[in-house]
């Protein structure tokens, strides 16, 4: 397996015009897992489901390629959550399953990873910057392959510097939206907030920022990189940005040029807002993305971080 990624949630969504959409299939896996097979053809998908998963959502994984031999089926229901979208782009999360299946369905140990899975090119997953699974994350970079991390929400109040340290260093690649930046540095330009990611302790940094695009950046190097977003109808934003973390992991695995990992990410993330829920991965989906990311190579500037 190359790339693995982690979790289901059935969505149920609220637009803030009001337009709504019950049982579509998000949880942050898919949409990486989307991500991820625009640009590989090996992609694994490890979380636990009740047997209440509908059959769409198999269907969806099954048509797209998407290895499951990391699912497993528990006596637990399969997480739901109302996703209501505010009209400042903000996003409010409820649980509409009981707290004792959350915390069941969302544990992630070792032995839910399929011994196939060893080694792999890149792993992606999020976590809560307050309290992330210190030993979990080590186990994943202990198995070989980049590891990707991005923040589900931001900090509840500032890290302290070791603190950030720590949680910056525990990845190859970290990938915040800039509320969670802001959260993790303080609020500042795009290029303020990278420089003080890098210099905590970010080796690779996708700094994601919405409609503005995407500013990715290299501590070694010092390069960085403005990607722009591409004009495209929104419907559906939830999960562009695990699509985005998702593509650019391959893109940095495999080439290690932060331009292409950053425009395989906003290719990734202009097709999944385009409509509601996953869309799934088909030969004509991957050729669109490269479309759209020859279209974006000569958008894209140097930039410089001060």
């Amino acid at each position: 397996m190359d790339y693995v990624t982690f979790g289901i949630i059935l969505d149920d969504l609220i637009r803030a015009d009001g337009l709504s959409r019950t049982g579509l299939l998000g949880g942050g896996g898919p949409q990486t897992a989307f991500g991820m097979r625009l640009w590989s053809d090996s992609v694994g998908l490890v979380g636990r489901v009740g047997a209440d998963l509908p059959d769409s959502a198999r269907a969806w994984l099954r048509d797209s390629g998407i290895d499951t031999l990391g699912l497993t089926q528990t006596a637990w229901p399969t997480l739901r959550a109302l996703q209501r979208l505010e009209g400042d782009g903000r996003r409010r999360h409820t649980w509409l399953v009981p707290d004792s299946a959350v915390g069941a369905q969302l544990q992630k140990t070792a032995a839910d990873l399929p011994a196939s899975y060893r080694p792999v090119r890149g792993w992606h997953l999020g976590v809560h910057p307050d309290e992330p699974d210190w030993d979990f994350l080590a186990g994943l970079r202990a198995r070989g392959g980049l590891l990707s991390v991005e923040t589900f929400r931001p900090a509840a109040e500032p890290l302290v510097p070791d603190a950030l340290t720590r949680l910056l260093r525990a990845a190859d690649i970290f990938s915040p939206n800039a509320l969670s930046a802001a959260s993790l540095v303080g609020q500042a330009q795009p290029e303020m907030m990278a420089r003080r990611l890098l210099h905590a302790g970010a080796a690779v940094l996708a700094l994601r920022l919405g409609a503005r695009g995407s500013l990715v950046a290299e501590a070694g190097s010092g390069r960085a990189v403005w990607i722009p977003a591409l004009p495209v109808p929104v419907v559906d934003a939830v999960g562009a940005g695990n699509a985005y973390c998702g593509a650019f992991l391959t893109g940095w695995a495999e080439t290690g040029d932060l331009l292409e990992a950053g425009l395989r990410g906003a290719a990734a993330a202009s097709l999944i807002i385009e409509t509601f829920g996953v869309p799934p991965v088909t030969p004509a989906a991957c050729q669109l993305a490269r479309l759209r990311l020859a279209a974006l190579r000569p958008l894209a500037r140097t930039a410089q971080l001060g």
